[in-house]
Order: C-alpha cells, then structure tokens, then sequence
C-alpha cells in the first residue's frame, strides 16, 4: 500500500486516455451484464419451482400440426398427471399489425386451468365467472396495465390462420410468471376449422411432482409413437426454449460475442498501459537505480493495469443495474415481453462481471509489466541525454 500514491499519480498521469480506457471497460461489463442476465434468463424457472411439473405435447413433427382431441382422455390416464388441458394458439391481431400490440392468446378449458398453472393466481369469483361465461377471458396484469383493460370490457381479435374474429369479454385478471397473455374457451373455436376437426395445436398438463415429469414424458411419446400423429412431450421449459434454439445456437452466439468484446477490450487496455510504460522508460530506470528490482517494477506497473481495470468495472457494474432495467422495461412493450420478464440481474452475474474487470487489468497488464521490469538502467538513462 506504501506505493499506493505512486501508481495512482501514474493511472491519471494522462487524463484522458485513462478516461477512455475506462469508458471501454465500462461499456464491455455493460455487455457482459446484459448478455448474462439473457442467458440466464432463458433457464430462469420464474415459478420458484412450481412451474417444473408442467408438461407439454406438442405433434413430434412441430407446432404445424395439430393432434386428435381424443388424445386427452388417453394422456389423462397416464399415471402421475394432474390435469390435462388441450391449447391452441389463435395468434390473432388486436388493433393492428403492430410488434407492441402482439401478446399470447391461448384457447384452453378453464375448468382444469387453475389445476394445471398452480404457479398462477385469480380470484375465485373471477374464475367461477370465467368458467360459466363461453365468450370471456381472462389476462394477465401485465396486459391490464398496458391496455388499461376493465373488468366487463370487450375486445376483438381478427385471426389470422384461423379464419374467425373472436369478441371476447374480459372476466379476469391473473398474476403469476408470465402475464403476457390471455386465456379463452376453446369452445369458442368449436366453430372454426380446427374445432371441426376435433383437433388441438398443444396438450398443457401437470404432474404432482417434477420428479415424475421426465418417466411422464416417456410414457405419453411411448404411447402414441406408432400412431398416424406421434407426439413429442417434453417439460414446459424445454418447450419454451426451442423457440430461441428455432434461431440457432443462441447462447453459444452470445457466448461468443461476450468472449471476442472481452478480449478486444483486454487488448485496448494492453495498450494503454504499454503506452504509459514507454513513455516512463526513464523514470522505470532511475527507480531500478534507487534499488527498485525487477519483480518491484513488475508489480507497479501490473498494479496500474489492475487499478485502472477496477475502477472501470465498479463502474460498469454500477452502471449495468440501471441500464438492464431500462433495457428490460422496453422489451416488456415488445414481441418478447414474456421473456423479459424473467430477466433478473443476479449477484451471480455481478460477481463474475467485476471478476472480469480483475482478468482485463491482469492480462492487459502482463505484458508491459514484464517488458518494463526487463529494462536495463543503462539502456533508461541513455534515453535522457
């Protein structure tokens, strides 16, 4: 610590390339905080564990096709399952064709839906309400306050594939993970093309316990794998995330992404720093000639590096908080709004983060630290005549 004023004085002895080399570090631990945050929000289970007995079937050639609706008696009798519930998305358009005015809208029976999503909350009245009212549905809060939505107000979505408008009455609101969508009887789609054929996009159920979803999975694929329309079960978060593998290998791009901006920036400070060495060759010899060894010089110049690293990651780690929340607030307006709602900032991310900050100045700094501590005091002096 003794040395500590010296290798300030020569962190700030030239402002504003200090400042710079900072503002890249800053921006880097930015990056790699946001991109994080993504990642982990992809595996984050919002249900605090409850949401992990949730199944769904799905056709196994994909969400194209449809299955009979006479499978659900046979998926009901399979041992462990709860309640099964046959879902379609309807996919309409509220409005206009708008991103900010696209959310989920899913078919389902809601007598069993409190059943299965028990990582969900309504009022009773409101879902009694719900359930005896053919035309109405229920949204998530998130949708209320977006739309300023009221109990008793009517809606219409103009569908897209399914050639039917749908005039729906808001009977509900819930709270739970995702409150992005909303929730309507599939007999009301009984006289669409897909209710006259007796046929269902999805199968959403629930065993008793997450244990039992993976030997669940196995007997429903079993069951129906010599049919005219095997099917593919798979856990509702395995079932969410091939949406973003349907974009290819997502966290292995954002991996890569985070890897090649942290090493330009360990290459930018590497820099800064043998710039900074250099123009001190003179001074690095008269301290070499006052007794300073080589390991001495090596570790000041090193410290200057790692100084200089850490102030910019305690400020990019400071800065990421608000700028997640405010990147985070955006998407919730935006198509991905389901997903940004899992997106938290954790003590994990922030930890690795500032780690990170540690690793840029170390590396950064290794190797004009060693060029420095190898300069002869003759060859340092020369410079001064």
């Amino acid at each position: 610590m003794k040395y500590f004023r010296y290798v300030w004085k020569n962190v700030f002895r030239k402002k504003s390339r200090a400042f710079l080399t900072m503002a890249s570090i800053v921006l880097v631990l930015v990056l790699i905080v946001v991109l994080s945050s993504l990642l982990e929000a992809m595996e984050y289970d919002p249900s605090g564990g409850r949401g992990s007995t949730h199944i769904v079937v799905q056709h196994a050639t994909g969400l194209a096709n449809f299955m009979p609706l006479a499978y659900r008696q046979k998926i009901e009798q399979v041992p462990d399952v709860v309640a099964v519930a046959p879902q379609i998305w309807f996919g309409g358009t509220y409005i206009d064709d708008r991103p900010e005015n696209f959310f989920g809208q899913l078919s389902t029976d809601p007598e069993v839906w409190a059943v299965i999503h028990d990582d969900y909350t309504i009022p009773a009245d409101q879902l009694a309400t719900w359930q005896g009212e053919r035309d109405s549905f229920i949204a998530g809060r998130q949708l209320i306050d977006k739309y300023h939505w009221k109990i008793g107000d009517r809606i219409q979505l103009k569908g897209t594939y399914i050639s039917m408008t749908l005039d729906l009455v808001l009977r509900g609101v819930y709270r739970g993970p995702d409150e992005s969508n909303i929730f309507f009887h599939n007999k009301y789609l009984e006289n669409s093309f897909v209710g006259r054929l007796n046929q269902t996009g999805i199968f959403f159920l629930r065993t008793n316990l997450a244990g039992q979803v993976p030997g669940t999975c196995d007997a429903i694929n079993r069951m129906f794998e010599n049919s005219e329309a095997p099917v593919k079960a798979m856990p509702e978060q395995q079932f969410m995330l091939q949406f973003a593998e349907m974009m290819g290998n997502i966290k292995l791009l954002v991996r890569s992404i985070a890897l090649t901006v942290l090493l330009t920036v360990v290459l930018i400070v590497a820099n800064s720093v043998a710039m900074s060495a250099r123009e001190r060759v003179t001074q690095i010899a008269v301290i070499r000639a006052l007794g300073f060894r080589r390991g001495q010089v090596l570790a000041l110049v090193l410290s200057e590096a790692v100084v200089l690293a850490l102030l910019g990651g305690v400020a990019g780690v400071l800065l990421s908080i608000p700028f997640t929340h405010i990147l985070v607030e955006g998407m919730k307006h935006s198509p991905v709004a389901p997903f940004a709602f899992n997106v938290r900032i954790s003590a994990t991310t922030l930890l690795t983060s500032f780690a990170a900050s540690v690793a840029i100045g170390i590396l950064a700094g290794f190797v004009p630290a060693i060029r420095s501590a190898r300069v002869r005091i003759v060859d340092g002096l020369r410079q001064v005549a």
